[in-house]
């Protein structure tokens, strides 16, 4: 199926990274998490390890929130330039951690760490920017679960619950950690970048989907902070909840890699285990034996924190330079909502713990509502890559693109024709992935689709709605309409849905010839 020339563009551009860099990559969730964000009085939650020198709270509250706000800046008017930005933040930052080495006075040893609390809010951005624009989406994919894995156990260590960790270990794992992201950085191409889209490109932006996966982004970013609030208030809490994050982050590798399973679709339950953690939590609060279980369960929900992956599926689809701005927008008004309620209703727990839950409720649905087209997305084939079959265009005011056809049938009464071919194919012994694939067709007696159709299934299974669609194929609203009933009865389905499952389904099975 043709794609518009922008998108063919950017996705040759798209790097599939290896295993080694995206654990480089994932240390930086290891350093902001375990050293940079909950430092106050003592560098970790755990409370049995004091900074040797006083921080001003005041002060890393400005810094961080400047750091929004030029990141914010800085990803609007200048993003192309993320992976020499990266670069630059990430040696200052590492500069200032092996100064800690020096005997400095204290205030200059703060301003050593504010330094690197700076740096470390404003990597964020670019950050997020090379992961959006450089990573394909398994790439993307494989380093959140990477991130999972190895932050959840790197930083439950951190705490001091499992063993007593010195400052000096604080001090050698933050220029580690710095190392290993200046290693990735620089193995980032510095000139590649995709091109964003313009009006004149006439590209149809999905603006439902777009909005939907926004909110998905808010909703996760700020789930993934109540969750560790509630654990933080507990004692071994936090250790627990990473740990179960990283429990989580094993199982959907396995998953995936053993048996195929989707991480999106495992996902869904890991949301549902994490939205009972806040169920669990308000009862903890009458039954206090329930604390550590609770805080079990949200370490599951802790697989929210995927909004560099939903904003790879947007950049897809509509490379917008706008993309990775709002994500560091949503979650910094996350921050911002987190520390209104826990300000407001701090007195209160059982409200707060309800806000908390009613919200990851609404995270869960609008996750199962989404997941269809994310995993879509994700499998990255097309009826047509499946099928391979195109039906010849009955409807003269149709213009087929012009591609190349595999096999050339006429519609449903033709559906035998598939059948005596590979009937002559089978005795022959061929077992080539075109005539596997044609066996599925027959098994499951589908007809092969017109190019008009697998171009609208594309559409559907993509997230664009009867305009959006319309926009696209250059027809009417009402021809969409019939083509879509076009569509269902050649596959005998009646929704969406059942197209999703259709296609998932075709999708497992040519997996499964693949491996043959």
């Amino acid at each position: 199926m043709n794609r518009h020339p922008l998108i063919a563009e950017n996705e040759e551009k798209q790097i599939s990274v290896g295993l080694p860099l995206l654990l480089c990559l994932s240390m930086f969730t290891t350093w902001q998490m375990g050293v940079m964000l909950f430092s106050g009085k003592t560098l970790s939650i755990g409370a049995k390890t004091p900074i040797p020198f006083a921080l001003d709270s005041n002060v890393i509250t400005a810094l961080v929130a400047a750091g929004f706000i030029i990141d914010i800046l800085f990803l609007i008017f200048l993003q192309r330039h993320s992976v020499m930005t990266a670069r630059l933040s990430i040696s200052i930052a590492l500069l200032s951690a092996l100064m800690f080495y020096l005997p400095f006075p204290p205030h200059i040893a703060a301003m050593l760490f504010y330094i690197q609390a700076f740096c470390c809010v404003f990597l964020i951005g670019s950050l997020i920017a090379v992961i959006v624009n450089l990573l394909t989406e398994k790439a993307a994919m494989m380093e959140f679960i990477i991130s999972l894995i190895s932050s959840g156990c790197l930083i439950a260590i951190l705490q001091n619950d499992v063993i007593p960790i010195p400052f000096g270990v604080f001090r050698g794992f933050t220029i580690v950690s710095l190392a290993m992201l200046l290693l990735f950085f620089c193995k980032m191409p510095r000139n590649t970048w995709p091109v964003y889209v313009k009006k004149s490109d006439g590209l149809v932006k999905p603006k439902t989907l777009m909005v939907q996966l926004f909110t998905l982004i808010g909703f996760s970013s700020v789930i993934a902070l109540f969750g560790s609030a509630v654990a933080y208030s507990v004692e071994h809490g936090i250790s627990v909840y990473y740990l179960s994050s990283a429990v989580c982050g094993i199982i959907l590798m396995v998953l995936w890699e053993r048996f195929h399973i989707m991480p999106l679709k495992s996902a869904s339950v890991m949301l549902a285990i994490g939205a009972l953690g806040f169920l669990l939590a308000i009862a903890s609060l009458y039954v206090p034996k329930l604390s550590l279980p609770a805080c079990a369960l949200l370490g599951a929900g802790a697989i929210s924190g995927i909004s560099s992956y939903l904003g790879v599926v947007m950049t897809k689809q509509y490379p917008s330079r706008f993309i990775t701005p709002g994500v560091i927008v949503l979650g910094f008004a996350a921050s911002l909502v987190q520390t209104v309620l826990l300000h407001a209703l701090r007195d209160n727990l059982t409200l707060l713990y309800v806000v908390y839950l009613v919200i990851a409720v609404a995270l869960v649905i609008l996750y199962l509502l989404l997941e269809p087209y994310l995993g879509y997305s994700l499998r990255g084939r097309t009826l047509e890559d499946l099928i391979m079959a195109v039906a010849e265009e009955t409807d003269e005011t149709a213009v087929p693109e012009p591609v190349a056809l595999l096999a050339t049938v006429s519609g449903v009464a033709d559906i035998s024709k598939i059948g005596a071919e590979l009937e002559a194919e089978w005795a022959e012994g061929e077992n080539s992935p075109h005539v596997l694939r044609m066996r599925n067709l027959f098994q499951h007696k589908l007809s092969p689709l017109t190019r008009r159709e697998y171009q609208l299934a594309d559409c559907i299974m993509r997230g664009q709605r009867r305009s959006e669609i319309a926009e696209e194929m250059g027809v009417k609203p009402e021809t969409v309409t019939k083509y879509t009933n076009q569509l269902y009865n050649k596959f005998g389905i009646h929704r969406r849905q059942d197209l999703f499952r259709l296609s998932e389904q075709l999708d497992r099975e040519w997996l499964e010839n693949e491996q043959l």
